[in-house]
């Protein structure tokens, strides 16, 4: 599943949109990568930045006093634990495509562009 970035995704918040923008070419390589192990370090850098973008959001959303950190926080876990999984998978040498995809579509195009952006719009008014 290719996804392709617009403008229209863009949050107002250029550390954010950029760490969004690189997520989008990492689902991209993923895409790209037809074996585990041409998907295994595909992956692992798509956890090291989510563990860092995930970070960053929240310690935003915290600063801000978002009312729905908690939620927002539980989203970021379960995405991470479905990452996880996918990510054991490929380890044994499996891809499961659907699932990769329905994860990666969750994430970008139904996480990023709703609750980011609800996110984002009470953190860019009670700055």
């Amino acid at each position: 599943m290719l996804v392709e970035w617009k403008e229209s995704y863009a949050l107002g918040h250029p550390g954010i949109d950029a760490q969004h923008q690189e997520m989008f070419d990492l689902i991209n390589q993923m895409a790209d990568a037809g074996t585990p192990d041409r998907l295994k370090p595909v992956l692992m850098q798509l956890y090291r930045h989510t563990r860092e973008h995930f970070e960053l959001e929240e310690e935003l959303m915290k600063a801000a006093g978002y009312p729905g950190l908690a939620l927002h926080v539980s989203y970021h876990n379960e995405l991470l634990s479905r990452l996880n999984q996918v990510s054991q998978d490929v380890g044994k040498g499996s891809v499961n495509r659907d699932m990769l995809n329905r994860l990666m579509s969750d994430w970008a195009l139904r996480h990023t562009q709703f609750d980011d952006a609800d996110a984002a719009s009470y953190i860019r008014l009670a700055g």
